[in-house]
């Protein structure tokens, strides 16, 4: 199946967000795709990131992954976070401005971008829920209270991360209030290399669940 895919930029708050958009008009759920830390390397080439936006646009939903401001095309410096959240609430508004036919959203993030997506759940009543993978709490704590919204949210982790022990996983996802579920895979860093496939598959079956 052929997919419209375009590269568009949208307007920041620093200036234009790089984004990759796969338009649809089966689903008025879109989704949107959070990367990884830009202080490490992350971008939204990352293959996590790449693979869950293809996924879902191959669903027939509206799909958009983007680089965070002074990432690859997207202009601004590094917010540490705060400046980050203000990307993302901006990409949220685009979606919603009426042209896609997008009326829900769910946030999916990885690593850093868990931090961002989830910190921005309360922000919209078209939040539905969202995907927090290896969300490092041990290493970015500051939005963890954001997080705690009485919307649906999915917390998937390696038993190998080590950006977070799984004693503080545990201790922070059972103070998050439901509508809530977790999956721990064995055997998987923080990274998912040769993982993605399974992840993808998990995160489909709990956004079906929940997303009918």
């Amino acid at each position: 199946m052929k997919i419209d895919e375009q590269k568009i930029n949208i307007k920041g708050p620093t200036g234009n967000l790089e984004t990759q958009l796969i338009k649809n008009d089966k689903k008025d759920i879109g989704i949107i795709v959070c990367h990884p830390h830009p202080q490490y390397g992350g971008t939204m080439a990352f293959p996590v990131v790449r693979i869950l936006y293809k996924a879902f646009g191959n669903l027939g939903h509206p799909s958009l992954r983007f680089n965070f401001r002074g990432v690859g095309n997207s202009d601004g410096i590094s917010g540490n976070g705060a400046g980050e959240r203000e990307d993302l609430i901006s990409i949220c508004k685009f979606l919603l401005n009426g042209e896609f036919g997008v009326k829900k959203l769910v946030i999916i993030g990885y690593s850093f971008g868990a931090t961002i997506g989830a910190s921005v759940a309360s922000e919209f009543d078209e939040i539905v829920g969202y995907v927090a993978i290896s969300y490092p709490f041990s290493f970015i704590p500051q939005f963890i209270s954001h997080a705690k919204v009485n919307k649906p949210k999915f917390f998937i982790i390696g038993d190998r991360d080590d950006f977070t022990t799984l004693e503080v996983f545990h201790n922070e996802y059972k103070d998050m209030p439901e509508p809530k579920d977790s999956k721990i895979f064995p055997g998987v860093d923080h990274f998912w290399s040769g993982s993605e496939s399974l992840l993808t598959e998990t995160i489909i079956d709990w956004f079906t669940q929940n997303f009918k």
